[in-house]
């Protein structure tokens, strides 16, 4: 896919992967996928979260992660999607794990927001932004309302 330039960023989605990748007897690892996937040329797959409500073990998201960056004859690295119940207040422990280089897939962290899906990602925006000043997030949404709100919804 990456040969043709479609201008685009290829988003890769893991969906269906634990008819495979949860069986103990049968089957293949999501770091087989996360593989193939950069193979294949994606820009981005999802692989999975360390909190939140699908979360996998951090031993098989490192490994995933490890799969779309390490050193791969020269293939272009993959940036990780983090998904699947992910709000504002789960930000720190996220970029914990992840670093700066992933992708927060938030879709109803941002759009289940009181105000709407503007004030929701503004307030995802002001986690990050936080988050990267090492500041806690309870601490700044004493002057950023999007995310003091958001606070106040999800615990």
């Amino acid at each position: 896919m990456r040969e043709h330039d479609f201008g685009l960023v290829i988003h890769a989605h893991r969906a269906g992967h634990a008819a495979f990748t949860k069986n103990p007897l049968h089957g293949i690892s999501m770091k087989v996928i996360a593989k193939v996937a950069r193979i294949i040329g994606v820009d981005q797959l999802h692989v999975g979260t360390v909190v939140g409500k699908m979360s996998d073990t951090k031993e098989e998201v490192a490994e995933s992660c490890e799969a779309l960056t390490a050193d791969m004859y020269g293939i272009k690295d993959v940036l990780p999607v983090a998904s699947g119940g992910l709000y504002p207040g789960l930000v720190p422990a996220l970029m914990g794990f992840f670093g700066k280089d992933f992708v927060i897939q938030a879709g109803g962290g941002i759009h289940g927001h009181p105000n709407g899906t503007v004030s929701g990602a503004i307030a995802l925006r002001q986690a990050v932004d936080a988050t990267l000043q090492g500041m806690p997030l309870k601490e700044y949404a004493k002057t950023h309302k999007e995310l003091q709100e958001a606070l106040n919804i999800w615990k």
